[in-house]
């Protein structure tokens, strides 16, 4: 009997560490480092920037999307104090528009202006949706409206908790002119070494052995 009860106890545990390597949530702050003529970048140790600063052509990974400097009315707008290229997505450049980074991320983080309802950003693993943030959800994580105020800029700092956040491409979309946002930075995430797995297998395994063992005893 007790054999069964330390087997459960243990069993337990381990299921409580796979729920917590695959339930679902986020952090979300804003907060950035001003830079003279970019806004803000990421204040994230570690986190490697893309400004759009080397031309007007897309970087590698990008796919839709535009990259502009200063502001045509009705088109796109530049952040506040941004004075620099910057990446824009809406109906006057192809949307929705993604990056994706070649590995599994788990922070992201961007400056962005004018938030308005009608721009998103999704993140995704392969073809799998991870999470959604709708325009009103982001600018609330602001502490600002979301009616596309152009004197609003802010930094947006996206974490995700655990493996199952874990994503390697972020999709933005506008349904109207536009979504502008630029110094985008990514960190990428700490996957747990296979030896990690390897123990925990061994573990069950014995546990296995240890409860076959004593109804075998007990025959």
């Amino acid at each position: 009997m007790k054999t069964k009860k330390l087997y459960i106890v243990a069993m337990t545990g381990l299921v409580a560490m796979f729920v917590a390597t695959s339930a679902s949530a986020f952090i979300v702050n804003i907060g950035g480092t001003p830079l003279v003529n970019e806004g803000q970048v990421s204040s994230v140790a570690g986190a490697v920037t893309t400004d759009f600063n080397a031309s007007l052509v897309l970087p590698a990974g990008y796919v839709g999307g535009g990259v502009k400097n200063g502001s045509i009315s009705g088109q796109w707008a530049s952040p506040p104090l941004d004075t620099s290229n910057y990446f824009t997505v809406g109906p006057s450049t192809s949307t929705p528009a993604s990056v994706t980074f070649g590995f599994l991320a788990s922070y992201f983080g961007y400056y962005g202006g004018s938030p308005d309802t009608y721009n998103s950003i999704s993140l995704f693993n392969g073809d799998a949706l991870v999470k959604t943030f709708t325009g009103t959800e982001l600018a609330g994580f602001a502490g600002v409206p979301p009616n596309g105020n152009q004197s609003v800029g802010r930094y947006w700092n996206i974490f995700s908790e655990n493996s199952g956040e874990f994503f390697d491409t972020v999709q933005f979309t506008s349904i109207n002119n536009a979504f502008e946002t630029d110094n985008h930075a990514v960190l990428a995430a700490a996957v747990p070494e296979p030896e990690t797995y390897g123990m925990m297998l061994v573990g069950i395994g014995m546990m296995g052995f240890m409860v076959r063992r004593r109804k075998n005893n007990e025959v």
